[in-house]
């Protein structure tokens, strides 16, 4: 017997607001460690050239004059900049695809590649409407395209082929030369 509390939390958990939430803070989470990733290869970060001024960056003559401990404080603010704008970009991808294949799967009442095939198209169209049309159609496709291919890498079920039926033969055999099993 199940145990109501058990039910209540299974169903919970479920449930697309919990499937986009926990996308949301997934996404967050790697999109900030991303961020503080890419912004530590960058090579521009921590450098200014002489005469040239990078907008939100200390100029050359500025950082020279710096102490150990305004260069660290800068690079900060900066690993933090990049880590914020990566991790509120992925939670919104995360937050959008997860939520819209939980509707569109519970909508359908099935589990299928045309779920996870609007959840994409949905999630990059949405992200390139502000430019307007053509942008998003082509973020529909893009990320219609990225799905299929991670699905495929993956071995998700999202666009996986009909599978054949597995083999319903109950007859058990026996190694060769061995004799036969008979089934119970």
């Amino acid at each position: 017997m199940v145990n109501p509390t058990e039910e209540t939390i299974k169903a919970v958990l479920e449930s697309c607001g919990m499937k986009a939430a926990m996308s949301f803070v997934g996404g967050g989470v790697l999109g900030a460690g991303m961020g503080v990733f890419f912004a530590s290869m960058d090579v521009s970060m921590p450098y200014s050239v002489p005469g040239m001024q990078v907008p939100g960056q200390p100029s050359f003559e500025e950082r020279s004059n710096m102490t150990t401990r305004e260069t660290i404080r800068s690079m900060g603010r900066q690993l933090g900049s990049r880590a914020w704008s990566y991790g509120k970009s992925f939670a919104f991808i995360g937050f959008m695809f997860a939520g819209s294949e939980c509707l569109i799967e519970s909508h359908r009442a099935k589990h299928d590649s045309v779920n996870t095939a609007g959840a994409a198209c949905f999630t990059g169209g949405i992200m390139g409407l502000r430019a307007g049309p053509t942008p998003a159609l082509f973020g529909c496709a893009t990320f219609v395209a990225f799905s299929f291919v991670m699905d495929q890498l993956l071995g998700g079920a999202g666009f996986d082929a009909p599978s054949k039926p597995e083999n319903t033969d109950t007859t058990l055999t026996a190694p060769s030369g061995a004799a036969p099993i008979a089934a119970q």
